[in-house]
């Protein structure tokens, strides 16, 4: 029993004595511009008014709310994150259970025959020298972690887990963003083919009023034959818009989860879509805790520099303490319980590196380089998102130009349409003037609609780019 205690004794100061090997990680320092824009432009719109975790809603769309409520439930790349997530989880519980002694039991039955060589020659039944043995043991053995290699292994899995939580929500964040614009595509591609199958009509009639023109000697060939190639012209528009338009759908039911043959109640207009107004703008030097990706890039390299302590450690030497077998043995089952037949062995031992080749000092500089690769990636991935919101910012902003200047154009073709209604109402000119005017104010119209579209698009990616400030599910979801 003393060497019980000895090893006791020796074991708790070895644990007090234990230190990590490796780096502590810390946040890469970065220099920040104090805008996303050339100049250094601060957010207009004050940024401690945080962006709604549900940002979607502020496009103004139950069905749209509805329809990513639903793809959050039946995409199956939501089920893929979420196993993922607890896979992650999982291997992080596994390494920690390290900490702990590892006890292991078992039982064995053996049939023996003793050799006739060392038979009694005095003795005349054979079977004396056939016996059973039965053998019940447990093995405790404890590693303490002295120089935090299995620390370290916890830590790089933890991060990893979080890594993986990061991305789990920018799935999510994506996935709502998809969902998103192909409701703003769809509404778009309605409206465009609505007004052009308008803008047809408009030109059928116009070429049925030529051609009476033309019976009673008023116009040429040349002007029906011209009016003839604008009504091919936007009959070969239709198919692609309707083509385009099925497509999409497919696209929007696949997303929310469900087959091509399956109905989606839901079809989406521009006048049920609403621009969100006054996006909140993240300051740049919070970007780097709201962005999914870069929350997950930052976990990687967190992940590598505790791959560098794990690499470190495995040089040192390696300590095994414990029960290697207490147990039990006797003839008999019964003789299993009986206190005369126990035996046990208590171990201790130590594992040092003194040559591998060159093994272990190459997976050190592995690491080191992992490490690097990791806190560059992470650099390139901060310049991308910076990359996204500036990108989005500009597109923004050149939407709304855009759009008031094809508004200020439907707004001169009402007007001119108007005008000459008023003429031929009093005489000064003929109905058939009024046709090409319709259709200049209905192609006005068609690029509004394309215009509309793109700008609510370009909304989305501002929401995207600026995170989503969806928090991070650091726990993963149970599977049921």
């Amino acid at each position: 029993m003393r060497s019980t205690y000895l090893l006791t004794f020796s074991a708790v100061m070895l644990m007090s004595a234990c230190s990590m090997m490796g780096p502590d990680y810390k946040r890469p320092a970065l220099l920040l511009p104090e805008g996303y824009s050339e100049g250094g432009k601060k957010p207009e719109v004050a940024a401690d008014i945080a962006l709604k975790s549900e940002w979607w809603t502020l496009f103004g769309s139950e069905d749209l709310n509805q329809l990513i409520v639903q793809s959050f439930m039946h995409n199956p790349s939501i089920d893929a994150g979420q196993a993922a997530l607890r896979s992650a989880a999982e291997a992080v519980k596994a390494q920690e259970g390290l900490f702990s002694p590892q006890v292991n039991a078992g039982y064995s039955f053996q049939r023996n025959k003793t050799p006739d060589l060392f038979a009694n020659p005095l003795s005349t039944n054979s079977t004396q020298y056939i016996y059973n043995l039965h053998t019940a043991q447990v093995n405790v053995s404890y590693t303490p972690d002295v120089f935090g290699l299995n620390g370290r292994s916890v830590e790089s899995l933890e991060a990893q887990r979080k890594s993986q939580a990061h991305l789990f929500s920018a799935t999510r964040i994506t996935l709502a963003g998809n969902v998103t614009l192909a409701v703003i595509q769809e509404a778009s591609l309605r409206e465009q083919l609505q007004i052009t199958e308008s803008l047809l009509k408009t030109q059928v009639d116009y070429l049925e009023a030529l051609k009476k023109q033309r019976a009673a000697g008023f116009n040429t060939e040349g002007d029906v034959a011209a009016q003839e190639l604008a009504v091919a012209n936007t009959e070969a528009m239709i198919p692609p818009i309707q083509k385009a338009l099925q497509l999409q759908r497919d696209a929007l039911k696949t997303l929310v989860g469900v087959y091509g043959a399956d109905k989606i109640v839901a079809k989406f207009k521009l006048q049920d879509l609403s621009l969100p107004k006054d996006i909140p703008l993240t300051l740049p030097s919070q970007l780097l805790d709201k962005r999914p990706d870069i929350l997950a890039a930052e976990e990687s390299l967190h992940s590598a520099s505790a791959a560098i302590g794990v690499a470190e450690a495995a040089r040192y030497p390696q300590i095994t303490l414990g029960t290697n077998v207490i147990g039990q043995s006797g003839l008999t089952f019964g003789d299993l319980f009986k206190s005369v037949n126990s035996f046990w062995s208590l171990v201790g031992g130590m594992t040092v590196p003194v040559f591998d080749g060159g093994t272990l000092s190459a997976r050190q500089r592995q690491a080191l380089a992992n490490f690097d690769q990791a806190k560059a990636m992470y650099r390139q991935t901060v310049l991308n998102a910076f990359q996204n919101v500036s990108d989005a910012l500009a597109a923004a902003e050149a939407d709304a130009e855009a759009v008031k200047r094809q508004q200020r154009a439907v707004a001169a073709a009402e007007k001119s349409l108007e005008i000459a209604k008023r003429q031929v109402k009093v005489g000064d000119l003929g109905v058939l003037a009024l046709l090409p005017i319709e259709q200049n104010l209905l192609q006005a119209k068609l690029a509004v609609a394309q215009t509309k579209g793109m700008q609510l698009s370009d909304a989305v990616a501002l929401c995207q780019a600026l995170g989503g400030s969806w928090a991070d599910p650091i726990e993963p979801a149970k599977k049921s």
